[in-house]
């Protein structure tokens, strides 16, 4: 079997300095990640902060707790779905044309634009094993275990998420 990744595990540290290491570490690409799945710059920000601050208060209540990055992605899964569902109770505050793309500047045209509405349409669940696998590169089995799914449950979700793009595109097979 694949060895787990153990993010902070050099347990001599005290949370605080464990925590610290793991942001150095791995901000960045939480950061790209929860951009892509929200939309959002300044909130994807927010969330990884507040990853950080869940993995900070989990340390200090049990110091000899080991880290997984697949802790850290669930984690951050859960934080965005969460927040996308308040914001679909409460209603669209900006129409998607007037927000700012997770897109570079020479990046921003009608098929990215397209893309992110597609993938906005997409229900929570299939938006995370879309993301977890096509974005952040992990297999059906790393997947399914981030979200407690079984990696038939995840290539599935996947399969009924890209067919419905395809449709929302206008792309044939």
């Amino acid at each position: 079997m694949e060895n787990v990744y153990v993010l902070g595990i050099d347990r001599t540290l005290d949370a605080e300095a464990r925590v610290e290491r793991l942001v150095h570490e791995h901000e960045a690409k939480l950061a790209r990640y929860l951009r892509r799945f929200i939309n959002d710059r300044e909130v994807a920000l927010d969330l990884t902060q507040d990853v950080f601050f869940a993995a900070f208060r989990m340390l200090r209540t049990d110091p000899n707790r080991p880290l997984t990055a697949g802790w850290l992605y669930k984690t951050a899964t859960n934080h965005a779905i969460s927040l996308l569902r308040r914001q679909k109770r409460r209603g669209p505050t900006v129409p998607l044309e007037d927000a700012g793309s997770a897109f570079r500047l020479d990046e921003r045209c009608a098929e990215s634009l397209d893309l992110q509405k597609a993938l906005g349409a997409l229900p929570h669940e299939q938006l995370a094993c879309v993301m977890l696998t096509t974005y952040a590169g992990y297999s059906s089995a790393e997947a399914g275990l981030i979200l407690g799914l079984s990696a038939d449950a995840v290539r599935q979700r996947v399969c009924r998420a890209m067919r419905s793009m395809r449709t929302a595109l206008g792309v044939t097979a």
